[in-house]
């Protein structure tokens, strides 16, 4: 039995993936265990994540119930590289892929996804995009979910390991086989729907999603709990990284429910790692939770480009500053080997973090929360493109996303200490001095209830753009009535809301928006900061139109664009439009103003450091501590030096010593009613301070 709590002090992981086929006798013909397990210690790796299957189908192991890899018919070379492994140390991992299986396709065509063209992911005139290489099979189909019995029960039977990663818990498309189609008519009593096109504002449409959902949620929890059966107390992680993307895709967080651990890959830029950070911290069942990279810099796709160490190091200390585990994605060569310097470059990033290990304890202190409902994940309401035009890339942002991630650069450029909670989580936003709603248009009911009683208690929101009228409804009495046609607008202050757009924008030059802004009645009569503002013609018509590069405001409204008021004790900000989506600076440094005053006032922490530098702080019950970190988050490389900067915090704790990490070195500071001072020295990527009280 193996060390089934050892991700609680793992947080050097490393992923070597085998997807590779065995046409070529050549393929995996050079795989070695020792040579493996040498990469393994030249990156300094604590805990090693082994393929004991893949998206091929292929098994690593004697199997009954699929096919061999032929490599691996003579020699169970696997089971050899776990068992150097564990001699070493290290935690040894198995890999497996759910759903994403060419053998099981091939060999099982009855369990194939048929997509809504009625086209399987093989076929060169389906919908699955890039994904045509891979045999995907439907995790509806009982015979499908039988063989992953008998292949877990295999696995687990031949090997000795510590946990199990299980890739792939995602629709990659609406699927309307047979199964999905029965499913479908003994959950609802009703026919599976005929969709044309996916439009959200048809009951259909909107049950077969959250139908969808359910599926798949129901479906990563008997695969943990299979294995659980099979292989008891064994930590079972599925791979979340898809909670952001797209709805196509259908999870609801339900994966990470059924985890141990939260984790998933990732390959945005450093800021929107930070984000992801932050809701796997707040969603993840048991710290730490797991940042996945590979060390390429798309995926694995360019398979010999390795990012430079001064990234590789960056993206680890990102991960590091909210306390969760790097875990670095390598792709093995088909010969079955691997470039030792990779592990060097690895190796020199994880030595450097590995000392700071034994100070990531305590929670994070955040007092901002911004709220991500994952039922409101679509590009366009209210209709989205016709779904055969739905692939990966066509998915990949939507509004709320694009708010989750520009409003949130700018809190980092107003030093807000904030985290990321997720609607299955919403409990975790009591006690947060402020939270923001933005874009979240399938806000439930019940959602809105609990906000509504947050605020009412003295919690104070800010709600901005497409979120579900019922929520401003209920706490300013806002009436609904529709939207701006035209998808160009502005937002013109009042006398009462200039003070919050500066000098540069007034009622005569109002802010831009690029998108349609809500229109409502404000019967209550609460404070209006801002008012919607049109252009003089409709932007669409190529005609009509006052000047010819652009769409200059002509048409003031009475209709508000900015509303204040209280709800029980707390304070609401609401806003027609999520203007804090855009990357312009005008436009954040506005929602930052407006925010002040939803918050009250400027955050706990102030600092003289540039906007790139992003703090986090943890405050350590147990040894009488808060663990502040400061993480240089720049995107375009060479990273220049964040430098020296001073930094305030207030806090009530009474402190008693300020040091750098891991050195121990003593800081001066001062203290004096509540609030602490000192000043960081020529800080390159990273600092941790510790705070004794």
């Amino acid at each position: 039995m193996g060390n089934m709590s050892w991700y609680k002090n793992s947080y050097r992981r490393c992923l070597v993936d085998m997807h590779i086929e065995d046409w070529n006798e050549e393929f995996l013909s050079e795989f070695d265990p020792q040579s493996y397990l040498d990469c393994m210690k030249r990156g300094n790796i604590k805990s090693a994540m082994i393929y004991l299957q893949s998206h091929v189908g292929l098994c690593n192991w004697p199997s009954k119930s699929g096919r061999v890899h032929k490599a691996f018919e003579k020699e169970n070379k696997v089971k050899e590289l776990i068992g150097l492994c564990r001699a070493e140390g290290l935690d040894a991992v198995g890999y497996y892929s759910l759903i994403f299986n060419n053998w099981a396709y091939e060999a099982h065509p009855e369990w194939r996804v048929v997509d809504p063209l009625g086209a399987n992911s093989r076929e060169p005139d389906s919908m699955f995009g890039f994904q045509k290489r891979y045999g995907i099979v439907c995790p509806n189909n009982m015979e499908y979910r039988a063989f992953l019995t008998e292949q877990f029960t295999e696995l687990f039977g031949t090997y000795d390991i510590d946990g199990i990663f299980l890739d792939m818990a995602f629709w990659p498309t609406i699927c309307i086989c047979d199964s999905c189609r029965a499913r479908y008519r003994k959950d609802t009593g009703r026919d599976f729907p005929r969709l044309a096109a996916v439009d959200f504002n048809d009951p259909d449409c909107v049950r077969l999603q959250l139908c969808r959902e359910a599926w798949m949620s129901e479906f990563a929890h008997f695969a943990a709990d299979e294995c659980r059966r099979i292989c008891p107390g064994i930590p079972v992680e599925h791979n979340n990284a898809l909670l952001t993307i797209s709805w196509i895709y259908a999870c609801n967080g339900g994966a990470a429910l059924a985890s141990d651990f939260t984790g998933g890959d990732q390959y945005g830029g450093q800021y929107e790692q930070s984000v992801i950070c932050k809701l796997m911290y707040e969603i993840t069942n048991n710290q730490p939770f797991e940042y996945m990279t590979s060390r390429c810099p798309k995926l694995i796709n360019e398979h010999t480009t390795t990012k430079s160490a001064q990234l590789m190091k960056l993206q680890n200390y990102i991960t590091l500053a909210h306390h969760g585990a790097m875990l670095y994605i390598d792709a093995i060569d088909p010969l079955g080997t691997m470039h030792p310097g990779i592990y060097d470059r690895i190796g020199e990033a994880f030595r450097q973090s590995e000392p700071f290990e034994k100070y990531l304890s305590g929670k994070m202190v955040a007092d901002v929360a911004v709220y991500f409902d994952m039922k409101s994940k679509f590009r366009n309401l209210p209709q989205d493109p016709d779904i055969s035009s739905q692939d990966p890339g066509h998915l990949s942002t939507y509004p709320q996303l694009d708010a989750l991630n520009e409003g949130s650069r700018a809190l980092v450029a107003g030093n807000y200490q904030y985290t990321v909670i997720p609607d299955i989580r919403k409990e975790k936003i009591l006690g947060k001095k402020a939270v923001i709603v933005t874009e979240a248009s399938m806000l439930s009911d019940d959602e809105i209830t609990f906000l509504a009683d947050y605020v009412e208690k003295g919690g104070n929101i800010y709600i901005s753009g497409n979120v579900n009228p019922g929520l401003a409804q209920k706490l300013l009495s806002l009436e609904f009535l529709g939207w701006t046609d035209w998808k160009s607008s502005y937002i013109a202050p009042t006398e009462a809301g200039q003070q919050y757009f500066g000098d540069m924008y007034t009622a005569k030059h109002p802010l831009s928006y690029t998108k349609s802004q809500m229109l409502v009645h404000n019967p209550a009569h609460h404070q209006v900061l801002a008012t919607v503002t049109l252009p003089y013609t409709n932007p669409m018509d190529p005609v009509k139109f006052a000047s010819i590069h652009s769409n200059p405001p002509g048409i003031a409204t009475e209709y508000p664009a900015v509303v204040y008021g209280r709800y029980g004790k707390g304070r609401v900000l609401w806003s027609a439009g999520a203007f804090e989506s855009t990357a312009a600076r005008p436009q954040k440094d506005v929602f930052l103003n407006l925010f002040g005053l939803v918050y009250g006032g400027g955050s706990f922490l102030k600092s003289t450091a540039p906007e790139c530098v992003q703090f986090t702080l943890f405050d350590d019950f147990e040894h009488s501590r808060l663990l502040l970190h400061a993480v240089n988050v720049q995107e375009l490389e060479p990273f220049f030096r964040a430098g020296s900067f001073s930094v305030t915090l207030e806090t009530d704790k009474p402190v008693s010593r300020v040091r750098i990490l891991p050195g121990l070195e003593d800081l001066p500071f001062t203290f004096e009613s509540g609030a602490l001072s000192f000043e960081v020295k020529d800080m390159d990527l990273f600092v941790m301070i510790e705070v004794g009280y």
